[in-house]
Parts: C-alpha cells; sequence; structure tokens
C-alpha cells in the first residue's frame, strides 16, 4: 500500500500543500500542487540557492495562482513542468516528487525504473 502524504481537500485553501517526511532521520520536505484536474509533487527546495520555497505554511503560489513561487528570491516555476520561467535561476527546474491519488488521498508514486541493457 501507498504511503498517504495528504487528502486532496487539503489543497483546498491554497492550492498546494508541504509534507515533510522523514529520510532515515532527516527533514525531507516536499509538496504537491494542483494542477489543472491532477496534482504534482516536487521537492521543496529552490533550485538557486536550495532553500524552501514557501515562507508561509502551504504558501507555494504567486497571487495569481498562475505560478509556483519562490518567497526567497522572486522566482516563477510553471507548475506543470516545475521549469523557472523568471528569476535567478532560470532554465533550470524544481526537482519532481512521484505521486498520484488514490480516491481522496495523494499518495507516493512507486517509481519505475526501466530494465537495463
Amino acid at each position: 500500500m501507498a504511503r498517504v502524504l495528504c487528502q486532496l481537500a487539503d489543497l483546498d485553501a491554497t492550492g498546494a500543500k508541504e509534507i515533510v517526511l522523514d529520510n532515515n532521520g532527516a527533514r525531507f520536505p516536499v509538496f504537491v500542487v494542483k494542477a489543472g484536474d491532477g496534482i504534482i509533487g516536487y521537492v521543496n527546495s529552490c533550485p538557486h540557492v536550495r532553500l524552501p520555497l514557501n515562507w508561509k505554511e502551504d504558501g507555494f503560489l504567486d497571487i495569481s495562482g498562475t505560478f509556483i513561487f519562490c518567497a526567497n528570491h522572486g522566482a516563477h516555476f510553471d507548475v506543470r513542468t516545475g521549469l523557472c520561467l523568471r528569476g535567478p535561476c532560470k532554465g533550470q527546474s524544481l526537482v519532481p516528487y512521484p505521486v498520484r491519488i488514490e480516491g481522496e488521498a495523494i499518495v507516493e508514486a512507486a517509481v519505475v525504473e526501466e530494465a537495463g541493457p
């Protein structure tokens, strides 16, 4: 059974939700964000200086709700691709985190590795 990260309803207020996972005793912050009718997950780390993107709880989107916004440096990222479109890390991307919807929950998606030659 997949690990539940949060409920879909948790994204209603802000369009995004941070989840801090335990990675062998170390904090590993990720977030999920609405993208049209679906959701996408990313590691909560700006590629510019590796700081968390949000400055307040679950605050990941710009005022228009169109872009993921880095509160530290003003970078704007495409919600669907994680590509930085504006700011000091333009051209770099957020690190995706595999998630999927299962019923009313957002869960970790298994990473499928391709077989080698």
